[in-house]
């Protein structure tokens, strides 16, 4: 049955051979054609009909229908390069190894992209992203945080080239504040028509206080609530399409330029929050130092925040990006801390006018990288990584928080990867079990207390029921013995009074009449008393 198999599938190839040849009326073909064994119509039509010129037998005679599919499939294209004539095959000069029979895994081939012939249009898809996303604008929230007079507020002027802080709204240094608080700055800024909301966070009076134990805690609430209140909204049935992303996206922590490293309450701070927000320590007042002490500085700081195991952020390796991206990529890896210098002064430094400090003894140029890492730290934070940093904080922190979240809704340690509706749920239909099979046990329980009960009851019935027969037949029995002794009694009676001829009764009068002094003849002088035998 195979072999016919084979041999129906050979013919059929033939055949279409045929038909190919019969179309093709080049001289080319035709020569290709002489150069091919030919087959008859009627050879392939009636394949038992004996020959006088058989045709040649395939190089491997296929032994089931698996082999003769891959015969099919080895052979060439008909319709390729060579015109649908294949190249003659030789036999195998070895024998052919065994075939393997074993069930292989089959794995899915990844087919290569195919080149379209024209233009459809999905090309125009990231214009479209972009459009839409231009339309919808960007947001993006930054906590300063550090000691009063570290020059947060001129920073974040300078970083954006507009007067966030100013007469009408004065920065945190300027409030006077006795208290951590947490305060909210929002402003709509506009380039290239482009949007930017952006929310700046300050915290007034962090790190001023004689004792400042816990002074985080405040930091550590707002960020919280604000992942809080985005997963509140983000769970509710109807959810707002346009809600705002309050969610802290990045943390300038600014550091005393003291040269002798951090502080106790720097390394506590950034080690409760490193792993909510994405911490970028920044050394304040870089002019105070020259540039050997700011380096040494700056590896002293690194040197104690991988000792204390603080989690700062990451730059993204850029793999796929130009030479001139990596090294930029590795300059800003190797500027943190970044040691900054603000200022809102305009001053002209070689007849160019630019954003500096003047001094006695010479002018800081902010935008000089030579004099400080101001430029490094605003291309970092707005032109190269403000979308990653977005991204980091709402698909690793903001992740984490919620399913911290979702593990202390379902009660357990274990971070579950279900719906918290569904674990909700199947904890309900586990707790309704458990209750079921309390009260299951509770009904045994009580079940056979009772059965004990009644077993106790029934026994005690018994032990009284015996002890009452035994006291009814000891009191028979006594009664027996005294009706005896009593009719003894008597017996013993009759015979005194009639030994003695008296009566018990006329005794008793007598003895009555002689206690009250009555004196009679022929009184007890002359009876003999005799009790008994």
């Amino acid at each position: 049955m195979e072999s016919q198999r084979a041999s129906a599938l050979q013919q059929r190839l033939q055949a279409r051979r045929e038909m190919f040849f019969n179309k093709e009326s080049t001289p080319s073909s035709s020569a290709a054609t002489t150069a091919t064994p030919s087959y008859s119509t009627a050879r392939l039509n009636s394949v038992n009909t004996p020959t006088t010129a058989p045709p040649q037998p395939p190089p491997t005679t296929p032994r089931n229908v698996k082999d003769a599919l891959n015969v099919l499939s080895n052979r060439e294209n008909p319709y390729g390069a060579t015109n649908g004539i294949s190249s003659v095959t030789k036999k195998p000069d070895v024998a052919p190894k065994p075939r393997d029979v074993s069930p292989k895994p089959e794995y899915p081939q990844k087919s290569p992209p195919r080149q379209l012939d024209g233009y459809v249009g999905f090309a125009n898809l990231p214009n479209q992203v972009y459009r839409k996303s231009v339309k919808k604008g960007f947001e993006f929230t930054l906590m300063v945080v550090g000691e009063t007079g570290l020059g947060k507020s001129t920073l974040i002027n300078s970083m954006f080239l507009t007067d966030i802080y100013s007469t009408a709204y004065p920065g945190p240094s300027q409030r006077l504040k006795k208290t951590v608080q947490v305060e909210t700055n929002q402003v709509l800024m506009k380039e290239g028509g482009v949007n930017l909301t952006l929310t700046i966070v300050d915290t007034p009076g962090f790190g001023d206080a004689v004792d400042n134990t816990n002074c985080w805690d405040s930091v550590l609430n707002y960020v919280e609530s604000q992942y809080e209140a985005f997963l509140e909204a983000e769970t509710k049935v109807a959810r707002n399409p346009t809600m705002a992303d309050s969610r802290v996206n990045a943390c300038l922590y600014f550091i005393a330029p003291s040269g002798h490293g951090l502080k106790p309450l720097d390394i506590e701070f950034m080690k409760q929050l490193h792993d909510k927000i994405n911490i970028i320590p920044v050394v304040a007042k870089a002019d105070t130092m020259t540039p050997e002490e700011c380096a040494h500085f700056k590896s002293q700081i690194m040197n104690q925040i991988q000792a204390a195991k603080i989690k700062i952020y990451e730059f993204p390796d850029v793999s796929d990006g130009e030479e001139s991206e990596k090294k930029d990529n590795k300059k800003m890896k190797d500027r943190v801390p970044f040691a900054v210098v603000g200022s809102n002064m305009v001053i002209e430094i070689d007849g160019k006018k630019c954003r500096g400090r003047k001094y006695p003894w010479g002018m800081v140029d902010i935008e000089n990288m030579e004099h400080c890492d101001f430029v490094p730290l605003r291309n970092m934070l707005i032109r190269t990584h403000l979308q990653d940093l977005r991204d980091v904080t709402n698909y690793i922190h903001y992740e984490n928080f919620r399913c911290r979240k979702l593990a202390g809704v379902t009660g357990t340690d274990k971070v579950p990867n279900k719906n918290p509706l569904f674990m909700v749920e199947e904890e309900q239909k586990e707790h309704v079990a458990k209750l079921n099979k309390m009260e299951r046990e509770m009904e045994e329980v009580f079940e056979r207390k009772v059965r004990e009960k009644k077993q106790k009851l029934s026994d005690n019935e018994k032990d009284l029921e015996r002890r009452q027969n035994e006291s009814t037949s000891r009191l028979e029995q006594l009664k027996q013995e005294l009706d005896e002794k009593k009719a003894a009694f008597d017996q013993e009676r009759i015979g005194w009074e009639t030994m003695n001829n008296i009566t018990i009764d006329e005794l008793k009068r007598l003895s009555m009449e002689s206690l009250d002094g009555k004196k009679k003849k022929g009184g007890l002088s002359g009876v003999s008393f005799r009790m008994g035998k």
